[in-house]
């Protein structure tokens, strides 16, 4: 006689395939969650390597320009040496023509060499062809004398001047000299400035870029610890589903040894006598029927047409 296999208590099964269900939908959606994060960590890890990239850029430049600022700061104190040595000149000639033009003042104006050469010679011609008085000769004598020492006095003067016009030249040359020193440290400040505020911008930017990068690597230290704890919810969530799993395959277990000890002793017996049956049939090599074929090698459900798989 045939028999049921009592199924589980349908409120109970009905309850874990309900929190199976959601588990799996929460597991997916936890999934979800994480393949978007690992695509933002990605994307992070793609701008930081970009900003690097950059940043290492913006150094090369700096050392650059820094190589560039050194040789203007050379050439600027080399400039300023020169303008120290050429100033100094320029003081020397200005002492210079200073005691010329003060040797020039101290001069009777209006007396030239020729001049005095002339005057010399008449009083030396009139001496030397004129019948003179003895104190008359004698005062005029004196006089050549006086005027020889004026004459020395001139010359002296002329030379002073002649020095004073050489070196008033020199010192004009030496003036175009400094000036034009000064506009060459004037061109030079200003290109070191222009380097000054290179490096200030290039500076700002990479520290700029840096404070990004430092800013990206939290960011990534944040988004990787995401990922971490959903691994962690998916593997609790996952070993929560394989407990609902094996505690639904414990109650079909239990269930279809109930049905088997809640079989009456007289299905077993009949069963048991029907089988035999089959048995001797089967020793006779007689034809057997699909149905005895189940009843010797299986329990046969004939109300729901399913094997319970119970083959002994």
């Amino acid at each position: 006689m045939p028999y049921n296999m009592s199924s589980l208590p349908k409120a109970e099964e009905d309850e874990i395939s309900l929190k199976r269900s959601q588990l799996r939908d929460e597991i997916t959606k936890l999934k979800e969650e994480r393949v978007k994060l690992v695509k933002q960590f990605d994307s992070l890890r793609d701008r930081r390597t970009e900003l690097i990239e950059k940043v290492k850029q913006l150094r090369t430049q700096i050392e650059t320009v820094r190589g560039e600022f050194k040789v203007k700061l050379d050439q600027l104190n080399k400039l300023k040496e020169k303008k120290d040595s050429v100033f100094k000149e320029i003081q020397g000639m200005r002492k210079q023509l200073d005691e010329a033009k003060k040797s020039s003042t101290q001069q009777q104006p209006g007396l030239r060499p020729e001049v005095l050469r002339r005057r010399i010679k008449e009083l030396e011609w009139r001496v030397e062809t004129s019948s003179l008085p003895l104190d008359e000769e004698k005062r005029i004598i004196q006089k050549i004398a006086e005027l020889e020492k004026k004459l020395a006095e001139v010359k002296k003067t002329v030379k002073v001047r002649e020095k004073g016009t050489v070196s008033r030249a020199e010192y004009l040359a030496k003036k175009v000299e400094l000036s034009a020193v000064k506009e060459d440290i004037s061109k030079v400040v200003a290109e070191l400035n222009e380097k000054k505020r290179i490096l200030s911008s290039l500076k700002e930017e990479r520290d700029k870029i840096s404070k990004e990068i430092d800013d990206i690597n939290k960011k990534m230290d944040e988004v990787s610890n995401s990922i971490k704890q959903l691994n962690q919810q998916i593997t609790e969530k996952y070993n929560e589903l394989d407990s609902y799993n094996a505690k639904s395959r414990r109650m079909a277990e239990q269930s279809r040894q109930e049905n088997i000890t809640r079989m009456g002793e007289n299905e077993k017996e009949i069963l048991e006598k029907k089988r035999k049956d089959v048995e001797e049939k089967l020793k006779q090599k007689k034809r057997l029927t699909f149905e005895e074929l189940y009843i010797l090698y299986g329990d046969v459900d004939r109300n729901n047409g399913k094997d319970n798989s119970n083959i002994h």
